[in-house]
């Protein structure tokens, strides 16, 4: 195509996505448009599940179409018509397809072999279970082949997506943030709620280190049953000072009852069930990174350290051919479980840091769900207050009157989330994030009003992001970075004394009924102020973790 200086507007977007349900795609199309063409490369180990539709399918419309797996078959289906190929395609491989849906018929084609042309009659419907079943696939480089953009794939970014698609990342061992579970309770009956809303792609997803602070810290994750079942082989990295506490878990309902990875004495066990043990002859709780690598295989177990294999363990009968190990999968300790009991092994979770963790050579990307863990600050750090699911208190922190100042910045994981909660009976003041999009909502006791800025910028661009939220007699302005929006009470107040609202919470809250939102902000706050004046979080605030005051992963 030639080369020049600079690239073309045209050319900037994100032209991958996981999705966790199907994909809108009225966008690209204009109305009576034909033939309607799409190309797209996918992935998935899924056997039912849409990628793409119409929203207007089974409407008037003349965009009607959808692209699914029925039973690791692709299906094109368009105006009761549908086009079914002859091998499946959940094998977790790249696919290339175009589909065309012609006045005469349709068309499909799949890694340059078509499927079959001309008009199919008397078909069933696609099945019902794949219209409707969330599942796990990658798309790449949608193209709609319209002259303007024939080279040009479709910018993902662009589209109205419903929060099940994980932009910029493909990744068939992740969960959607969708269906993050709630932590378990915590001291004091308080619950952690999940994050909500995208995700930021990590730079360094492929690395995530975790902390885990708690002898209850855990992480779960979710991960295929034939990746578990069939010679499975966990890798990770650890740190730790702890003599002994849980690295990894997953139980089982067969032969053997347990696969657990774990510190005593300060050395690196393996255990799969009662006297199945092996371990390694150093210690390794010396505050250095160490990888660990397990596996099963038909009649042994194997553990090394640091490239050191330990003498195999075995198993009679072959009985690693027949494991029943299910999900989820854990790093650190499970409140609930009771599968660690009587085994001989720690009930608690490692105190230290986990990375790097694999299975089968392939990294799993974010956990399902967790509990007290935060970042591993140990690398790469910088000033700010991190915020991880957990909030902070300050009492006595916040008036609304006639006027104030709030100011910080940010820089967000998750694109939606709590940032400043004040209440009291007759006034409340909430700044929050909803989508890329800043908003803040103020009652002084005679009115509301709300605003809403949404930055020419991203949040999730890695930088921090300047925010002020102002009011001045009847009128509420914010400001993100330099663009901004205010507006004013729909009642002018006569009165201009100040509301206490006593307690000011940041970065989340204890009750979510009363706020805009119903998760915490997950990421990085700094140089927070109140008319100017800094905020001591330190030394004026309690903390509701997982929160890490006055230190923040570094974004490089």
């Amino acid at each position: 195509m030639g080369v020049s200086n600079g690239c073309p507007v045209s050319l900037l977007g994100v032209r991958a996505a996981t999705l966790f349900s199907a994909l809108s795609i009225d966008s690209l199309f204009v109305r009576d448009e034909q033939p309607v063409r799409v190309s797209l490369g996918f992935r998935t180990t899924d056997t039912h599940g849409a990628l793409l539709r119409s929203s207007s399918q089974r409407s008037s419309s003349a965009l009607d179409l959808q692209l699914s797996l029925d039973d690791g078959y692709v299906v094109f289906d368009s105006n009761n018509h549908k086009l079914k190929s002859q091998e499946g395609y959940s094998d977790g491989k790249w696919h290339y397809l175009t589909a065309v849906q012609r006045p005469t018929g349709l068309q499909l084609s799949i890694d340059n072999v078509n499927v079959t042309q001309g008009r199919s009659h008397h078909v069933r419907p696609v099945n019902e279970h794949s219209r409707s079943k969330t599942f796990i696939g990658c798309i790449a480089n949608l193209h709609t082949r319209r002259p303007e953009r024939s080279f040009i794939p479709a910018d993902l970014s662009s589209f109205s997506l419903n929060g099940d698609v994980v932009l910029g990342l493909c990744g068939l061992h992740i969960s959607p943030h969708t269906e993050l579970s709630p932590a378990p309770v915590l001291e004091k009956h308080q619950r952690h709620e999940p994050p909500s809303g995208s995700r930021c792609a990590r730079r360094h997803a492929h690395r995530a280190e975790h902390r885990l602070y708690d002898e209850h810290s855990w992480l779960s994750y979710t991960l295929p049953q034939q990746d578990l079942n069939y010679r499975p082989h966990f890798s990770l990295d650890v740190k730790t000072k702890s003599s002994r506490g849980l690295i990894l878990h997953v139980a089982g309902r067969g032969v053997v009852p347990l696969l657990a990875l774990y510190m005593a004495n300060g050395k690196v066990k393996m255990s799969l069930g009662q006297n199945r043990i092996i371990q390694h002859k150093r210690k390794s709780n010396d505050g250095n990174w160490h990888r660990v690598k397990l596996s099963v295989e038909r009649s042994t177990f194997h553990l090394l350290v640091d490239g050191v294999r330990v003498t195999d363990g075995h198993l009679p009968n072959n009985e690693g051919s027949s494991l029943e190990l299910h999900n989820p999968v854990y790093l650190g300790s499970d409140l609930k479980s009771t599968a660690m009991k009587g085994h001989n092994i720690p009930m608690n979770s490692v105190i230290g840091c986990i990375r790097d963790f694999k299975i089968n050579e392939e990294a799993v990307g974010e956990p399902g769900a967790n509990h007290k863990t935060s970042p591993c600050l140990d690398g790469a750090a910088e000033m700010g207050t991190y915020f991880g699911g957990g909030h902070l208190i300050l009492d006595n922190h916040f008036t609304v009157g006639p006027h104030f100042v709030l100011s910080f910045e940010l820089r967000p994981q998750y694109l939606t989330g709590l940032l400043f909660h004040a209440q009291s009976e007759k006034a409340s003041l909430n700044v929050f994030l909803m989508e890329n999009e800043v908003g803040v909502k103020v009652h002084d006791g005679t009115g509301a009003v709300s605003v809403s800025v949404t930055p020419r910028e991203s949040l999730c661009d890695g930088k921090f992001h300047v925010v002020t939220v102002s009011k001045q007699h009847d009128v509420v302005r914010l400001v993100v970075d330099s663009v901004s929006e205010e507006k004013a009470f729909p009642i002018t107040s006569t009165s201009h004394s100040k509301t206490l609202l006593g307690s000011l919470s940041v970065g989340g809250t204890t009750k979510y009924s009363r706020v805009p939102v119903s998760s915490p902000f997950v990421g990085c706050l700094r140089n927070v102020k109140i008319d100017g004046k800094p905020l001591a979080f330190l030394t004026e605030s309690r903390v509701v973790d997982p929160v890490r005051i006055n230190r923040c992963p570094k974004d490089e």
